[in-house]
């Protein structure tokens, strides 16, 4: 297959608001800058099509005076302590602040009320410090650092999937090999910096709110280079809308309490809960996203049962019913869902609507070792939702978009500093490419039905649908390991890949790799914690209120004991 060559200070490799603001911060500090997508540009990931009521980016310092990046530390620190970096929650809440300044200056149009911004409480935190654009808070921040980046002279490869990262002999990066998915070719990029924005993994589930090329690329490769990965048994996921489109229901919609309905139209929330427990405690406290810390569980737990015990929807899900609740109310908690409910023809005071259990993002990744976002590979840069370090078991609502502006921008500076720093000009050799190449070679030396590819896929949806959300066990999580490893197998003994297979050959492999690592992780954490819940291991271990690490081994992945 042909290889062509190209090179910059800095490749990006991602489409969404953490890898955006990290290509413009690298432009800004004077680099040559190429951002890679893997779909269209401004059309993947999660921060682009994610939505719901209340989406919005915290940030203290726009509300109450008694508001401040102390209290925002001290929330996030409340929801995971044990479990992340001090050093890096306290840039995240100090900084925060001065990069939603920058988006202002950008042009974002914040949602506004009187002579500010409207701020929102979200779940987790202490205050309302959380600003957002209409429910749609992240495509705003990525069309606004789009053009700004675009201005200053990033260039943008899209359609270019990430094959593989390239070292040199000292074991640094030295670019990444990519393959032009229309043009059907290798792209060799050499890059003394590169920043890994590649997303979570959304493609792994069936039900999830984003777009399916979010397959684990980054996981998995990241992996494969010994990079060290931390908390991957804690992922979020929560009840969205999930036909005739995808959409998450914040924790407000549930003060609504809508009545949860089964395939047969019945309502199931009441045979689940405790004698001591009431929906209105239930409804009070749900929030978005799952977590077993509060009663409210008792709410994703049911959901999950009745599509489980085959009396869901059609599309794997459930009924809501706003049917009963006022309609004053309904416009005052919903007005954006309800705007977009009406552009489909759907009546929410009317229509019963299908929601479903879904992924919503990782809150593990490849381990930041420090605030510019440094992996444990020299010169590999992690942002987003592919990094770790500062998610645990719960977060505060509104730290995601925040900790891809925060440490996009940082991730972005060091990145951009590291290339320039001598010659300026540094393009090392590319030690690890000829295996990396052999290795593809291999893959296409046993020819087989590439139809199977959609048939493995499926096999890796159902499974981690049904045994790696909501209720876990290390029965179905053995299961559910056993489809990943048959998997990759299969594609390690050839799978014809080509120019028209190459593509969907490593993102499926990809995608059951990083999926085993997370089952890996959900089987060795035998607790009960957060959204981690384990059905034979119910309760909650203070001797285990620590993080774990993953690493690659001789014989497979090793987990050892992280301690923030």
């Amino acid at each position: 297959m042909e290889v062509i060559e190209c090179s910059a200070d800095v490749i990006v490799v991602g489409g969404g608001g953490a890898a955006s603001r990290a290509a413009l911060s690298a432009r800004q500090q004077g680099a040559e800058v190429r951002l890679l997508t893997k779909t269209a540009f401004q059309q993947g990931g999660s921060t682009v099509h994610g939505a719901s009521e209340i989406m919005s980016m915290g940030a203290a310092g726009f509300g109450v005076a008694d508001d401040s990046p102390r209290k925002h530390f001290e929330d996030t620190m409340r929801a995971g302590r044990g479990f992340i970096d001090e050093s890096l929650v306290s840039v995240l809440a100090e900084e925060a602040p001065h990069r939603i300044r920058d988006l202002m200056a950008l042009g974002v149009p914040f949602d506004r009320e009187r002579a500010g911004p409207k701020l929102i409480q979200s779940d987790f935190g202490s205050y309302a410090r959380a600003l957002g654009v209409r429910g749609k808070t992240g495509k705003a921040f990525v069309q606004a650092l789009s053009q700004a980046m675009l201005q200053a002279g990033v260039c943008v490869d899209e359609h270019i999937a990430l094959v593989d990262l390239i070292r040199d002999a000292e074991g640094a990066i030295a670019g990444v090999l990519g393959y032009h998915a229309k043009a059907r070719k290798l792209v060799q990029y050499r890059a003394p910096s590169v920043i890994l924005g590649t997303g979570g993994l959304h493609g792994a589930f069936e039900l999830q709110v984003s777009t399916a090329e979010m397959t684990g690329d980054g996981q998995a490769i990241c992996y494969r280079h010994g990079a060290e990965l931390v908390n991957m048994e804690f992922h979020q996921l929560g009840p969205a809308l999930i036909h005739p489109y995808v959409q998450l229901f914040s924790g407000s919609s549930f003060r609504l309490q809508p009545k949860l309905m089964n395939g047969s139209g019945r309502e199931f929330l009441r045979d689940y809960l405790p004698p001591e427990a009431t929906l209105d405690a239930v409804y009070e406290a749900k929030s978005f996203p799952f977590t077993t810390a509060n009663i409210s569980r008792f709410i994703d737990i049911s959901m999950a049962r009745e599509v489980a015990e085959g009396r869901g929807s059609p599309h794997g899900g459930v009924y809501f019913s706003f049917a009963h609740v006022n309609a004053d109310a309904l416009a005052r908690v919903l007005p954006n869902t309800i705007s977009w409910l009406s552009a489909r023809g759907i009546d929410i005071a009317a229509d019963p609507l299908e929601v479903g259990v879904v992924f919503q993002c990782m809150n593990g990744g490849v381990r930041m070792i420090d605030p510019d976002g440094q992996s444990t590979v020299p010169g590999l840069f992690v942002i987003g939702e592919l990094a770790g370090g500062v998610r645990g078991p719960d977060r505060p609502g509104g730290n995601s978009l925040a900790e891809g502006q925060v440490f996009g921008h940082r991730s972005g500076v060091a990145a951009a500093r590291r290339a320039l720093a001598g010659s300026g000009k540094y393009r090392p050799s590319p030690a690890t490419l000829d295996s990396t190449l052999g290795e593809l070679s291999q893959l296409a030396s046993h020819p087989k039905a590439s139809a199977q590819l959609a048939v493995m896929a499926s096999e890796v949806r159902r499974a981690m649908q049904q045994h790696c959300l909501v209720e876990k066990t290390g029965e179905g999580l053995c299961t559910a390991l056993a489809t990943m490893r048959a998997v990759q197998d299969h594609i390690a003994a050839g799978m014809g890949v080509g120019p028209d297979t190459l593509m969907d050959v490593l993102s499926v492999r990809n995608m059951a790799q990083a999926s085993e690592l997370v089952l890996r992780a959900c089987l060795n954490r035998e607790e009960t914690r957060g959204a981690h819940y384990r059905l034979d291991h119910l309760d909650t271990d203070p001797g285990l209120a620590h993080s774990y690490t993953l690493r690659r081994g001789e014989a497979g992945p090793t987990i050892t004991r992280l301690d923030y």
